[in-house]
C-alpha cells in the first residue's frame, strides 16, 4: 500500500499546469547576442536593425490552442500563427516556431522564420531563439538577407512597451 501511495504522489507532482497559462500579453525585450562575426547573410550593412521585432522592445501577445499545438501569435499587433512543442513530462520548457511576413516602421518587408526555445518563468517567458529573414526596402531601394544564429529575449507578462521607457 505504501508503495502504491508513492507511485500516486509522484505521478500528481509530474502534472503539468495547463499551456494557457501563457495567454495573455507581454512586453519583450529581446536583443542578438550572437557575435558579428556569426552574422551571415547579403547586405548586412544595409540591414534595418531599428524596428524589429528581435533588436529591443516590442509587445506580443500569445493564446495557446488547446488541442492542437499552436499559439496564435501577435507581434506589435501582427498575428502569426506559432507551432508549440513541450515534451509532456517537462512542465518548464518549450519551444515555438513561426514564419510570415513582418512590416516595419521604418518601411522595410521581412520574410522571416523564427525558432525559439523557451522556458516559463512564473509570470516571465525567457529563452533564445535564432532568425533568418530575406528582406527589402522599396523606399530605400535596398534589400538583402540576414542568419542570426543567437539571441535572447525575456517576456514581462502584462507589461507595455510605455511601462519600459521606450
Amino acid at each position: 500500500m505504501l508503495l502504491l501511495s508513492l507511485a500516486m504522489l509522484a505521478a500528481c507532482q509530474n502534472t503539468c499546469q495547463s499551456d494557457t497559462r501563457m495567454n495573455g500579453d507581454y512586453a519583450v525585450w529581446s536583443y542578438v547576442t550572437a557575435p558579428t562575426e556569426d552574422l551571415s547573410g547579403q547586405n548586412i550593412a544595409d540591414y534595418p536593425w531599428p524596428g524589429m521585432f528581435f533588436n529591443g522592445w516590442s509587445e506580443w501577445s500569445l493564446e495557446y490552442v488547446s488541442g492542437q499545438s499552436t499559439v496564435n501569435l501577435s507581434i506589435d499587433d501582427q498575428p502569426f500563427a506559432a507551432n508549440f512543442t513541450r515534451v509532456v513530462d517537462d512542465c518548464r520548457n518549450f519551444t515555438l516556431d513561426f514564419d510570415g511576413t513582418y512590416l516595419t516602421d521604418v518601411g522595410s518587408t521581412h520574410a522571416f522564420v523564427w525558432h525559439g526555445d523557451l522556458a516559463y518563468q512564473g509570470p516571465e517567458i525567457s529563452g533564445t531563439w535564432s532568425y533568418k529573414d530575406t528582406w527589402s526596402n522599396v523606399a530605400e531601394g535596398t534589400s538583402g538577407s540576414v542568419d542570426v544564429p543567437l539571441g535572447e529575449l525575456s517576456m514581462t507578462a502584462g507589461g507595455k512597451i510605455g511601462d519600459t521607457g521606450r
